[in-house]
């Protein structure tokens, strides 16, 4: 106890202390009766009392006050006077008091203290005696519940009244526990006193006596409601997609990986769709970003009401979804596909318009029991592109031939990692003609491949670079190349013409593009005439994005050729956005125009449209005479085996030289 145990002694202590020693002072000195020891008597009791409020020290003080007032005045015995026996007693009387003061001052100290705990309206404590089953709760613990604590004493088993029906059985098991001697914490839902289902923490220690019988439990709750509402919102931003509601890719997996479990144990059938919408990216960017969210939101809502409840629809990215079916064979899960198609292809009102976003699914099936989810998924995947590759708006299963060509994909895209670290690339020439004059008027770059597997197709590879992104540095592996390859032409003497180089559309969106395009212009020394990029009509589609780079090429003094015009999603407003250097033409045009005069009158059309805006026309794909006769009136530009087939640097070299002594004789 400090000093400032005096300022719990009340004043009333204070005025009573020396009204009383001012009376015993009295007696003894003016009433002649046997009154000797009255005066330490009365100080004893006062300091016992002065000790309760004090603690020891305030005893101590007015113990020493005490004594003090005796010394002076006279009444404390000389040595010789004073009684052994009277001074022992009177030891042992003073001990007695300070110890009997000080320990009433502490259990005062802690009843006060537990008092406030329980009238504490931040302290949500509760204690239960086991043996009279009798409750005690603080103010704290009734505010949690919306109440007032006399509401807890008129009714000690409100607490459970309230507790939710589906969570009793937490607080019963927990009440076993508690009696067992164990330590309990539990999480349930109870009723607010306003109705709101609210969620509490409730911890609680059993205490034993010396014969491990539980006598009584002290616990403590807590509201941790808006914990719970923080945790499910991350949850539900971790496990669910913010846009349609739906599980994502994250949550679908870990729980197909489950579900796998269970159906290898019951030997139940599952099945993984994956969907993919058509043209989405289109709709996306031509009627914008809110439209395409509202497009995904009703194609989630019209997936879901297709499917049985027992069946998992998720959104994975973009425009893909997967769904989980379970418990159907193969004839249902090929229903399921036609309908999902059939109810999907219904047209989609955004707006006001009217849109058309049409699936490819791919299914997979757990035959083997070996898949785990992600592998369950990349077969449906797989099987999804397929879809897409037989005309879309369709579904395909995976198979053993898929699963030969999947792995086949998997070794081909360890391999083409390595392949411009393992000089396994190479590049082909095929020659441009001016049609009528057979003079070479340039030439396309065309990648070959090959390595431990053999010559792969360019059509095998390319799609593989373009989806893992190798296509950027291999792409500009080639723009090197063909860019040293354009001085060692002029070095052997060959006339110089331009060299055209097929870039992706990812390639065109680098950001850092045009910067490496000029710095390898700068280092392999090579005019900026003399390189053609050739960019396919998708490209165009994303032509807000694509167009700057666009225009740097230009700038750059670099020709931009349109590729395969015709066959994608040209239209006259892409070669009006923007001005082109050259204007190729799908050879399918060429094909059927012998066999058809409306094919033909198009392909006049176009060529028309090309000169007009001052744009090199080629022709793609010249196998015959009779196609060059077809084409000799229009002055054009072609390409294609009636030519040359594409050829290794060397014989394209040769070839040159040999093609140049027949133009003079010409």
């Amino acid at each position: 106890m400090t000093k400032h145990g005096l300022n719990k002694i009340p004043l009333l202590m204070w005025i009573i202390g020396t009204l009383v020693i001012a009376a015993s002072f009295y007696i003894e000195t003016n009433i002649p009766l046997e009154t000797e020891g009255l005066y330490w008597t009365v100080s004893i009791i006062l300091v016992a009392l002065f000790s309760y409020f004090g603690g020891l020290f305030g005893g101590l003080i007015f113990f020493m006050i005490l004594s003090g007032i005796y010394l002076v005045m006279g009444l404390i015995s000389t040595p010789n006077e004073l009684s052994t026996d009277n001074s022992f007693t009177q030891v042992i009387g003073l001990f007695i008091s300070l110890s009997l003061g000080t320990l009433g001052s502490r259990i005062r100290t802690n009843e006060m203290q537990l008092n406030k705990l329980f009238k504490n309206n931040d302290i949500s404590f509760w204690t239960w005696d086991i043996e009279t089953d009798d409750h005690t709760y603080s103010e704290g613990y009734a505010a949690i519940y919306g109440v007032s604590i006399g509401t807890f004493r008129d009714n000690p088993d409100l607490w459970l009244e309230v507790v939710h029906p589906e969570d009793k059985q937490i607080i019963l098991n927990a009440l076993e526990q508690q009696k067992s001697g164990k330590k309990t914490t539990i999480t349930y839902r109870f009723f607010h006193s306003n109705g709101e289902i609210r969620w509490m923490q409730d911890r609680a220690t059993p205490y034993m006596d010396k014969k491990g019988v539980v006598t009584r439990v002290d616990g403590v709750i807590f509201d941790i409601t808006e914990q719970v509402k923080a945790e499910q919102k991350m949850n539900q931003l971790i496990h669910y997609d913010s846009l349609t509601g739906l599980t994502n890719r994250n949550w679908f997996q870990n729980y197909l990986d489950t579900a796998l479990i269970t159906a290898k144990k019951y030997s139940r059938s599952l099945a993984v769709m994956f969907i993919d919408f058509d043209n989405f990216k289109r709709i996306n960017d031509t009627l914008g970003h809110s439209a395409g969210d509202q497009l995904l939101i009703q194609i989630a809502g019209r997936l879901k009401s297709i499917l049985r409840e027992s069946d998992v629809v998720s959104r994975q990215s973009g425009d893909e979804f997967l769904v989980l079916v379970e418990g159907r064979n193969s004839d249902e899960i090929e229903d399921l596909a036609k309908e999902i198609i059939l109810k999907m292809n219904s047209p989609y009102k955004i707006n006001g318009t009217e849109i058309i976003s049409t699936p490819s699914i791919g299914v997979s099936i757990n035959l083997d029991w070996e898949d785990d989810a992600e592998a369950l998924i990349k077969k449906a995947d797989f099987a999804m592109y397929l879809a897409k590759e037989n005309g879309k708006n369709n579904f395909h299963f995976y198979n053993d031939e898929l699963n030969q060509k999947m792995k086949r994909q998997m070794i081909l895209e360890t391999y083409l990692h390595k392949a411009i670290e393992n000089n396994e690339l190479s590049v082909h020439y095929q020659p441009q003609f001016d049609i009528a004059t057979f003079r070479i008027t340039g030439a396309e770059v065309l990648l070959r491949w090959e390595c431990g597997m053999g010559k792969i197709p360019p059509d095998e590879f390319i799609p593989i670079a373009e989806e893992t992104g190798l296509i950027i540095p291999i792409g500009e592996w080639v723009l090197r190349q063909a860019c040293r390859d354009i001085k060692r032409f002029k070095e052997n003497g060959l006339d110089s013409f331009p060299i055209s180089v097929n870039i992706s559309t990812r390639q065109l969106m680098t950001p850092n593009f045009i910067d490496r395009v000029q710095t390898i212009l700068s280092d392999e020394q090579v005019d900026s005439k003399l390189l053609t990029l050739e960019i396919t009509e998708s490209a165009f589609l994303y032509y807000e994005d694509a167009k700057d780079n666009i225009l740097a090429l230009r700038n750059l003094g670099v020709g931009v050729s349109l590729d395969d015009f015709g066959i994608g999603y040209s239209s006259l407003s892409m070669i009006r956005n923007i001005e082109i250097d050259e204007l190729k033409i799908d050879r399918s045009f060429l094909n059927d125009s012998l066999i058809n005069n409306r094919v033909r009158s198009l392909l006049e059309a176009i060529i028309q449209i090309g000169k007009k805006i001052n744009t090199k026309v080629v022709i793609e794909g010249i196998e015959t005479k009779e196609q060059i006769e077809m084409l000799s009136t229009h002055n054009l530009f072609g390409q294609g085996y009636y030519y040359s087939k594409p050829i290794p640097i060397d014989e394209f070299e040769v070839w040159c030289k040999n093609a140049y002594k027949k133009a003079k004789s010409f």
